[in-house]
């Protein structure tokens, strides 16, 4: 009995979970270029371990729990919006603008960029947007009006002042979110090739609220379902202790 309400609480452990993933998502409906994402589930089999009754087919009996093993990131691009903002980013295709922080250089696909009293192309948080070589992009304004290529190519009138960087890396799913919607990865990030960018547009999150408000429902649901068998559960112990528990006639 022990064993089963265990098993149950692991359910109920990872529809937490769950619902904490999915509430994120709704949250960031709004957020710019914010990739959903799910949790993923596995089953994990005690080992050494079987529950009471041994009939039926080999291994009938033993005790498996439900195991929060991770996320999921869908990477599928979000519209692409206009805002009229010469400063508004967004790529269309594959790849990430690089930012160097104080924590070191991230990567997102949020390009709402401005320029700050340093004459410095920065997101909302002041962190330097980068260059395909690398380095922070300065913009004056007095020079002109700014006009971003395709290939990313900056201008200023007949003044070329650099190119912002899209980079990619091997295995994108395994960035890890630091916060601000940025990511980190280990791996080693390098420039795409032929990238796409549009000047005055911002990609927006690929979270579908209705497909989110759906799953939260089915969670919810799994999760009260759980409790009334975990309460059920309880209560045949309790049951089962009192009729034990008398004294024979």
């Amino acid at each position: 009995m022990e064993q089963a309400i265990s098993i149950a609480l692991s359910r109920q452990m990872t529809l937490r979970r769950a619902m904490d993933v999915v509430a994120n998502n709704v949250a960031n409906a709004n957020t710019a270029a914010y990739k959903a994402e799910s949790p993923i589930f596995s089953e994990f089999l005690m080992p050494g371990a079987e529950a009471d009754d041994r009939r039926g087919p080999a291994n009938a009996g033993a005790l498996s729990f439900v195991l929060d093993t991770g996320t999921n990131r869908d990477l599928s691009e979000g519209d692409i919006t206009t805002t009229g903002n010469p400063f508004d980013i967004a790529i269309a295709g594959e790849g990430f603008f690089s930012v160097q922080t104080a924590d070191g250089e991230r990567f997102t696909r949020a390009g709402h960029f401005t320029v700050d009293q340093n004459n410095q192309l920065v997101t909302p948080q002041g962190d330097p947007g980068l260059s395909a070589a690398g380095a922070p992009i300065t913009i004056n304004p007095d020079d002109g009006v700014i006009e971003i290529g395709r290939d990313g190519t900056i201008a200023a009138g007949e003044t070329t002042i650099g190119r912002i960087g899209v980079f990619n890396v091997e295995n994108p799913a395994a960035m890890k979110k630091t916060g601000d919607n940025y990511l980190e990865t280990d791996e080693a990030a390098v420039p795409v090739e032929n990238p796409t960018v549009m000047q005055g547009f911002i990609e927006s999150s690929n979270v579908k609220p209705v497909v989110e408000m759906t799953r939260m429902i089915e969670v919810m649901r799994a999760y009260v379902s759980t409790q009334k068998t975990i309460n059920k559960m309880g209560e045949l112990q309790q049951s089962a202790i009192r009729q034990l528990g008398r004294e024979p006639r």
